[in-house]
């Protein structure tokens, strides 16, 4: 079993009755229900897939460039979550040239529009951009053209930021219905920029925004690395999480453009695991500190989903300098936001509620996964860098166990080979239309890559009992 499936409530855990589990279990798990390969298009559109977003129908995923010195493309993939065999497409306005070891480094899907910040893409500071892209056309947004006016659908120097803008790209909600906007994290700066949605022209630059920085936290606590921003989030009150190098912070909002106070919500442990002092000293998620490491991510699971246990709960990677390879259980971190873990836990399972397989499903890698959760429709993505797949989770359990019991009545007996049979359609093809039951193909797809095939039918066998 994974490193993080903690121990639940002692009801859930003695298993008294069937009922009683199943409602424990839709109170603090996220179920796998799709791993979408991405092999195919990275690649063209960079190495790696390195950040995703969604906007509940379709995943869009930026690309990472590493392979040699010389330039090379990255650009951004649209995939339909419920069929990516059969509908993806590359958006053609997130084509550019960069060099070696840039990639996107935020994104942020709203009101039809793909917002995608990249870094110093041939190693200036002018030519870091956010562009807009229209997610229906995949081509710029000529009007979102930012303070120089260029009318071509990309922002240069975001927020006048001339630093390094390695924090992320956010969705700030603002205040009060006050300075919604695109908010960005320099490395170096203490606040937080902002551009607007509509246009891109500069609403605060690193003067100007609200201070996220921890100057001002009462115990006097000092951070080495205190504005080193990776990535952050935020949630429907303005509140702000950040990753500062490989420690997660909240940011507590008091007005549209002012922060009232500030949280600590992971300790410190040095390189080797021993503890480290620092100001998120007694929290109960240790994570080891890597202040040079990119592609340290967050993301908000909030309080709606069943999958969180009712609670706002964040997902992060411990992404540290330690080793080559890493394994899913022991990178993957969460904690809601006051800095507790979960109790019950939020755990990761297959479909049918049986842990995840460390070969098939979450095998080793570069500790690097970037997250989008969905609350409308209360699915968690998991971007895995390392093994270019698209890991696709729901807070809802879609399958019975064993997963081939399609009817739920306790035995994979000959009616269930009936609803089995309909699915069957062979390597690399869609599941099937009516009469098959998607939602069934889902659960007799034992291979999680979106085919019905021979080798379901091995594990349909396995699991038969006449």
């Amino acid at each position: 079993m994974l490193e993080f499936k903690r121990s639940r409530f002692n009801a859930c855990r003695a298993g008294i009755v069937v009922l009683l589990m199943a409602t424990c279990a839709a109170q603090a798990d996220f179920y796998l229900v799709r791993r979408i390969s991405l092999g195919a298009y990275f690649g063209a559109l960079g190495n790696n897939p390195f950040a995703v977003t969604s906007d509940g129908t379709y995943a869009y995923i930026g690309g990472y460039y590493g392979a040699t010195a010389t330039p090379s493309n990255i650009g951004i993939l649209k995939i339909n979550l419920s069929n990516p065999t059969g509908d993806a497409t590359v958006l053609p306005g997130g084509n550019q040239t960069v060099n070696q070891n840039r990639y996107y480094g935020g994104l942020v899907v709203s009101g039809g529009v793909l917002y995608a910040l990249t870094d110093r893409p041939d190693g200036t500071f002018q030519k870091t951009n956010v562009r807009a892209i229209d997610v229906n056309t995949g081509q710029l947004v000529a009007t979102f053209d930012g303070d120089f006016g260029d009318g071509d659908g990309i922002v240069f120097e975001p927020a006048a930021m001339t630093i390094l803008a390695i924090g992320g790209l956010g969705l700030d909600p603002g205040v009060g219905g006050l300075d919604t906007g695109l908010s960005l994290l320099g490395l170096g700066s203490g606040r937080r920029c902002m551009i607007k949605v509509a246009d891109g022209t500069t609403m605060y630059t690193t003067s100007t925004g609200m201070i996220v920085a921890d100057s001002a936290n009462p115990s006097g606590c000092a951070v080495s690395d205190m504005s080193s921003w990776r990535d952050h989030v935020f949630d429907a009150k303005g509140n702000v999480y950040m990753r500062r190098s490989n420690q997660v912070q909240m940011a507590i909002r008091s007005g549209s453009n002012s922060i009232s106070g500030y949280r600590h919500l992971t300790d410190e442990l040095n390189a080797d695991g021993t503890p480290k002092a620092g100001c998120g000293d007694g929290m109960p998620v240790a994570m080891r500190v890597a202040p040079n490491t990119v592609g340290q991510n967050i993301a908000l699971i909030s309080k709606t989903s069943a999958g969180s246990g009712l609670r706002n709960v964040l997902i992060f990677n411990d992404r540290y300098s330690g080793a080559t390879t890493f394994a899913f259980a022991d990178v993957i971190k969460m904690v809601d936001t006051n800095g507790v873990v979960p109790n019950p836990p939020v755990q990761l399972l297959r479909d049918d509620g049986s842990p995840l397989s460390t070969s098939a499903d979450v095998p080793i890698g570069a500790a690097l996964y970037d997250f989008h959760y969905d609350a409308v429709s209360d699915v968690l993505l998991i971007l895995d860098y390392w093994n270019r797949s698209l890991l696709v989770f729901s807070g809802t359990q879609p399958c019975h166990s064993p997963a081939q019991d399609f009817d739920g009545s306790g035995a994979v007996d000959l009616v269930d080979y009936a609803v089995f049979e309909m699915c069957l359609a062979g390597p690399n093809q869609p599941y099937p239309g009516p009469p098959a039951d998607p939602a069934a193909c889902r659960c007799a797809d034992r291979g999680k890559d979106n085919d019905v095939d021979l080798m379901d039918a091995y594990f349909f066998q396995l699991a038969f009992t006449p």
